[in-house]
């Protein structure tokens, strides 16, 4: 099943507003300095991203991504 970047990207800018309350998430938006999510949120938006998308996520790729579009861009590429 081929799955859009538009649709990753408002899949995580809507869990991302749910969990911090900011309405204002977007691709640049960086997951710790603007958002402060800490590990343990990482590792639950990582967990609810492989089953909303059915994929597993390698918990390295977090060292390569700090905006929500890194993580966006991520997520296709396994499911690519």
């Amino acid at each position: 099943m081929a799955v859009g970047a538009g649709r990753i990207l408002e899949t995580l800018k809507s869990r991302l507003s749910a969990v911090t309350g900011n309405d204002a998430v977007t691709e640049q938006t960086d997951l710790v300095g603007d958002l402060g999510l800490d590990s343990l949120q990482v590792m639950e938006l990582l967990m609810e991203m492989e089953d909303a998308f059915d994929i597993s996520i390698p918990v390295n790729v977090m060292a390569e991504v700090r905006t929500v579009g890194e993580l966006a861009g991520a997520v296709q590429a396994l499911l690519n």
